[in-house]
């Protein structure tokens, strides 16, 4: 008769060699003998993983800890078999188990943290994520993670240190070029911009690293990079992505030749009280029912959900919560609908998804103003862009192919302003000063930007440049722009409240909006249009580089858009010396933006409609677009 001895011995061999069926069978003639051996129920457990029973797995390491109540390895292999099957409270658990008994895994306190944050407990991960980086300071997955957490938190600071504390020790990689990318805009100066951003437009980014590209594609916006440079990124992001679907059919049924109503469906994390959408609420309450179906699906969390939710879900005729769901499986949810078309408001912003657009979930899929640039997918057909946002080669230099609005690509939404708001004395504004407004993030800070604000203000002795942002942000502001020579003497802040009404009267304050560049403003530059203040411009070649343009020229008052850094300096100056000059640039706003049709939301929503029309029209079977 065969020993328990033997019988093991012949289960680590079979399972060595690969016959997991056979290793199994070892095993279990071992525990019809022996059935209280926690490690080879812990060894069963892991061949079940290996052939997919994942069920059987945590069954069997369920029965090691009856044996073994107090074994780390088990509860960290329980743990991670709960997380998979999305249970988090029960791996966060078991990982919280195995971190009490050892204090000093890394393993164990960083997987705890993993659960704690699916579970949205972003307050608790975060000290456990900092506890997990002290133990293992090399482990560049937890550095990754950790950062992530601290940007989501608008912990911009916190994530800065943590990158030039990793730095000195971290082996390049994708990661490491794009965090550095990112951190260029907090840094002071531009030796980190000058290091990372040719690092991150040409890494040779493989397999599983398509979310580095598609992050470096995002950010590669925000900087002097040239059109043809973005679209080798885009094809890099667009290659790695189709790698990642390799078998999987399009799941887009084709379109049924009736005269339904067209279906469409917008995608997007913004159905809340936030600047899209709002913006996008005014349009799907105008669509013409009897030609369009609408539904809405939902990539934000139930708990961003407000009030302007509610009204989203009272406009569609089905407003859907992807949220839980994977890539594939929130595209197999949209494909079910038999959309017509499908348009994406994320492009690569804050909590987009485009590898649920990777599976092709309707005929025709559009993306709109997430951001000023593409997504680079094949899947993506179309791109909304106008006459002026776009040059006429556009086409040449994206995945996508441009699809032409017949007004302006961003409305301007008007609102009205808050009585008794801020005065200038309350944020310590001389009665004479000129104030140059620059209601921008830390990302449009850019080297050259900043260079000509600083020229600006040398020659402008009275000149004082005023931002909008939240009150923690103040100091990073101020160390970059003294790092490009302007003094903090010359730098003011305003409240930013999140509130229409009070945040459309800091403009008020604001003599001339200086925009940024190479990537330029949208909603602030509408915002200071509605409220009739003078907008400098610079016009470039690439999209996000032409919005404030397109907005002058559809406004029709170009004469503060400039064709040169140097007329852009010029034009800023004259602006803050000549008053009258001023004066008559605003009233000329003022006077044209009612009857531009930049205001006007119903002309906007029809010149949308006609857009999607053309879309699936050019995207209907036997059209020459289709190849």
């Amino acid at each position: 008769m065969t020993s328990v001895s033997e019988l093991l011995d012949r289960a680590v061999d079979r399972a060595a060699a690969g016959a997991i069926d056979e290793a199994l069978a070892a095993y279990s003639e071992v525990l019809a003998r022996s059935p209280r051996l926690p490690e080879v129920h812990y060894n069963v457990a892991a061949l079940r993983l290996r052939k997919g029973d994942v069920a059987g797995a945590e069954a069997s390491l369920r029965e090691a800890l009856e044996l073994r109540p107090d074994w780390p390895q088990a509860l960290l292999a329980l743990g991670h078999v709960a997380f998979t099957r999305n249970r988090f409270e029960d791996a966060e658990r078991a990982f919280e188990r195995a971190a009490a008994l050892e204090p000093q895994s890394a393993e164990a306190v960083f997987n705890q943290a993993l659960a704690l944050d699916r579970l949205g407990a972003w307050g608790e991960a975060l000290p456990l994520f900092r506890r997990a980086r002290e133990l293992a300071p090399e482990d560049q997955e937890i550095w990754r993670t950790l950062r992530a957490l601290l940007l989501r938190l608008r912990r911009e600071e916190e994530a800065y240190e943590d990158f030039l504390a990793f730095e000195p020790r971290a082996r390049a990689s994708a990661a490491l070029a794009v965090a550095g990318l990112v951190s260029s805009r907090i840094a002071p100066g531009a030796r980190c911009e000058e290091k990372y951003l040719p690092l991150a437009l040409d890494w040779p980014y493989g397999p599983g690293e398509s979310g580095y590209a598609g992050a470096a594609a995002a950010h590669a916006e925000y900087f002097d990079v040239s059109r043809a440079g973005l679209k080798r990124l885009h094809q890099t992001y667009d290659r790695l992505r189709q790698y990642e679907r390799t078998g999987v059919a399009d799941l887009a049924s084709p379109r049924p030749a009736t005269g339904r109503a067209l279906r469409i469906g917008y995608l997007s994390a913004d159905f809340r009280h936030h600047v899209m959408g709002r913006l996008m609420l005014e349009v799907l309450r105008r669509h013409d029912r009897a030609r369009f179906s609408v539904s809405a699906y939902s990539l934000g969390r139930r708990e961003t959900e407000d009030a302007v939710t509610a009204e989203f879900r009272g406009c569609c005729r089905d407003f859907v919560r992807l949220d839980e769901l994977s890539n594939f499986d929130a595209a197999r949810r949209i494909a079910a609908d038999e959309l017509d078309l499908l348009i994406d408001l994320m492009s690569h912003s804050g909590a987009s998804r485009p590898g649920i657009l990777l599976y092709k979930p309707a005929p025709v899929i559009v993306t709109h103003l997430g951001s000023h640039g593409p997504i680079g997918l094949r899947q993506v057909d179309f791109k909304l862009s106008d006459r002026h946002s776009d040059l006429p080669d556009a086409g040449d230099y994206q995945i996508e192919k441009p699809l032409a609005l017949d007004c302006c690509l961003l409305p301007v939404r008007r609102v009205a302003p808050a009585t008794g708001t801020m005065t200038r004395a309350q944020v310590r504004l001389a009665p004479d000063a000129v104030t140059f407004g620059a209601f921008a993030d830390l990302r449009k800070l850019s080297p050259r930007g900043l260079s000509l604000w600083r020229a600006i203000l040398d020659r402008v002795p009275r000149g004082a440049l005023v931002f909008s942002i939240e009150p923690n942000a103040e100091p990073l502001y101020l160390r970059r722009l003294e790092s490009f020579g302007i003094s903090a003497a010359r730098v003011r802040f305003i409240p930013w409240t999140r509130d229409d009404a009070a945040d459309r009267a800091r403009y008020r304050l604001i003599d001339v909006v200086l925009d940024t560049l190479p990537y330029t403003g949208g909603d602030s530059t509408a915002a200071a249009l509605d409220m009739g203040v003078p907008v400098v411009t610079r016009v470039g070649e690439r999209a996000a580089e032409r919005i404030g343009w397109s907005l002058l020229a559809h406004l029709g008052v170009t004469d503060t858009a400039a064709h040169s850094d140097a007329q852009y300096v010029e034009i800023a100056c004259r602006l803050a010396d000549d008053a009258l000059w001023r004066s008559e640039i605003a009233a000329a706003i003022a006077a044209r933006l009612p009857r531009s049709g930049l205001a006007d939301f119903e002309c906007y929503t029809r010149a949308l409609e006609a857009a999607y029309e053309r879309a699936v029209a050019a995207r209907s079977p036997g059209d020459a677009l289709r190849g």
